[in-house]
């Protein structure tokens, strides 16, 4: 670690989060101008790291640049066998059975874990979400006529739920393929950056308990692949490897006893914290409130043991329940960062609901989010899908044919090779939306201007509200009404509270070493990598972000809502709450009565109308509705159905 912080020149991997910003910054805001020059620097810094570790590895390094003649034997690997999916019907499990069909076509059969109410709601999703998704127009196209019967010969659906004993399936069913499951991928969790504590325990914890009490009754099973994500390394900083975690560890233990060995710190584990839960909650009798407590809970506990919300928490928890229990049995965890829209295949640009970055940019685009509480200088750590699912295709076949008892991890990740930062993602956008500007159905333009970074929260408050107040006045030419001071004074209170729900991404202090991608490559013939593309340095991030990622969003997420060109209105409020897995800060207690997703639990209000702007000029009737949809929740409120969405 003193290493790192030689190395790199970027100031603020080194302070305290008191001690982040300089005295000298105007207002509070960022002038990211001038630092410029120290984040080209802190590039190159790291490239001079990955040069010296790669010194070290020598023959290794060679393998990498020319390829291994013989390769892995991916497309062979997957060859006959048998394959269970959880989480079958999320973004990144849909985009890796994809990908399985169309460059493993022999693979035998793909069972799909899909909670449903009988067979035949189970085989209605599969129809709905997968078979006639666009994503597999291209398996589509190579099939032609015989397109349905090859997918029906090759996915199985099965009624299921990961949170129970035999995955939720009958005695029968789970018996039978048990006998014949030669993989597992577990691709289901709650993503929710602050969900209730019980939901994601259950989720993400007890989860992966039951997925490995079935695996262990799977004689012929080669590798479990469970997909965790980078963030589940918490509040670590620095350069971070690609480690294991085991059960009693924790965050806050590693920072104590790296500066006083003596010091004890009481061990997390899993168990302990699931019946605490479980007496909380029985001593809770009054169900008025039982979800922010929750919420509230699960924040405490993460932070208490070095993790920045529940999410990330139990995620790293659930790869520690997978450890203590994995025995013989082969284990392969996949970490990725944020994982974006398709870099190449089956097509560039395509996305499932909105992705870390994407609530950010296209508040951005209608002048709702102007300004950011943010450090400039942080690092995204972006990934596209299709390099997530080679990636995983490839470390699969390596570690399925070793068949070793081990546990690997993989980071699939950018920032430590190829680092793209805030300051960088706002100018590629803003260079964007100035060639391609919003157009609300009246015809309004929206002139967006660059982004304003600010360290405080309450300067970050006062100017949202001063863009706001002038953009109401401008559009209607007078003096605010009630009902707009009101909406604006909500529409403030949300982007604060969303701010704090992103905060500790926005200020992020690590990035993740990928060494073991970087073997895997070594390890890959010439045709593997062409094939399988898994190498994050070719991505030019502002060709990307300008002329993949957000054309992407606005085609594959946007025009399914009621947004038909890049120029059509939207309600953003709306796209954002049934797409993103992130629930508002200060979201009122359930009620009876409310729209309910598929996971119970989960508290949805959508606004009906096409005409209502969530964010934006609009008229005294929208504002009204807005402002109402605004009092019920003052935050973001969605799922992602209990499947895997980063």
């Amino acid at each position: 670690m003193l290493l790192s912080t030689n190395i790199f020149s970027l100031n603020t991997r080194e302070l305290s989060p008191t001690k982040l910003f300089s005295k000298k910054h105007f207002s509070s805001r960022f002038e990211y101008s001038n630092n410029i020059s120290s984040f080209e620097n802190h590039k190159i810094a790291r490239k001079k790291l990955f040069c010296m570790k790669s010194e070290n590895v020598g023959h290794h390094q060679l393998k990498i640049m020319h390829g291994n003649d013989n390769g892995i034997g991916i497309v062979d690997f997957f060859e006959g066998k048998n394959i269970l999916v959880t989480g079958a019907t999320g973004f990144l499990a849909k985009a890796l059975i994809e990908k399985m069909l169309r460059t493993t076509p022999k693979v035998n059969k793909i069972y799909l874990l899909i909670r449903a109410k009988d067979k035949e709601a189970a085989f209605h999703r599969l129809k709905i979400e997968i078979m006639e998704s666009e994503l597999f127009k291209c398996l589509e196209e190579m099939h032609g006529e015989y397109y349905k019967s090859f997918i029906l010969d090759k996915l199985m659906p099965i009624v299921g739920n990961i949170y129970e004993p035999n995955l939720g399936m009958d005695i029968i069913t789970s018996d039978k393929i048990a006998q014949e499951i030669d993989l597992i991928v577990d691709s289901a969790a709650i993503t929710t950056f602050d969900e209730r504590y019980d939901l994601a325990l259950d989720a993400n914890v007890n989860g992966p308990y039951q997925l490995m009490m079935f695996a262990k009754k799977c004689k012929k099973l080669k590798l479990l692949m469970h997909y965790s994500t980078a963030f589940a390394n918490g509040e670590r900083e620095g350069l971070i490897l690609e480690k294991p975690f085991t059960m009693g560890e924790s965050i806050t233990k590693e920072k104590i006893t790296s500066i006083s060995p003596y010091t004890n710190f009481p061990s997390l584990d899993a168990h302990n914290e699931m019946n605490l839960i479980s007496k909380l909650k029985n001593n809770i009798t009054n169900n008025i409130g039982l979800e922010q407590i929750m919420k509230d809970f699960g924040l405490e506990r993460g932070k208490l043991y070095g993790w920045q919300d529940t999410y990330s928490f139990t995620k790293a928890i659930g790869e520690m329940m997978i450890n203590n229990m994995r025995d013989e049995i082969p284990i392969l965890i996949i970490r990725p960062s944020g994982i974006t829209s398709s870099y190449k295949e089956p097509f560039p640009g395509w996305i499932q609901g909105f992705r870390i970055i994407d609530p950010l940019v296209f508040f951005y685009r209608k002048g709702d989010l102007p300004g950011l509480l943010a450090d400039p200088n942080c690092l995204v750590d972006l990934v596209p899908v299709d390099m997530v699912v080679n990636t995983t295709m490839a470390a699969m076949a390596k570690h399925g044919n070793l068949q070793n008892p081990q546990l690997n991890v993989y980071h699939v990740a950018s920032s430590s090779i190829n680092p793209v930062s805030f300051s960088q993602i706002f100018d590629y956008s803003y260079d964007f939306f100035q060639l391609f500007p919003f157009v609300n159905s009246k015809g309004d333009k929206y002139e967006v201007k660059k982004m304003r970074f600010f360290d405080k929260i309450s300067d970050f408050e006062n100017y949202i509200w001063e863009v706001l107040s002038k953009q109401h006045e401008v559009q209607d030419g007078k003096e605010l009404t009630k009902i707009q001071i009101r909406l604006i004074k909500k529409k403030v209170e949300y982007l604060k509270n969303f701010s704090k729900l992103y905060e500790p991404y926005l200020f992020y202090k690590g990035w993740f070493d990928n060494g073991n991608v970087r073997k895997l490559m070594g390890d890959m013939s010439e045709e593997e990598k062409r094939s399988f593309e898994i190498d994050v340095t070719k991505i030019n991030w502002k060709n990307y972000i300008e002329n993949t990622h957000i054309p992407g969003v606005q085609k594959y997420v946007l025009e399914g809502k009621r947004e038909a060109t890049p120029t059509a209105d939207t309600d953003i409020l709306e796209v954002y709450r049934s797409s993103v897995p992130i629930h508002s800060v200060n979201a009122p207690p359930r009620k009876r009565g409310s729209m309910l997703n598929a996971r119970e639990g989960t508290y949805v209000i959508r606004a009906k109308s096409p005409n209502v702007e969530a964010f934006g000029p609009a008229t005294a009737a929208a504002d009204a509705l807005t402002l109402r949809s605004l009092e019920i929740s003052s935050g973001v409120s969605g799922s992602n159905d209990g499947e895997y969405d980063d």
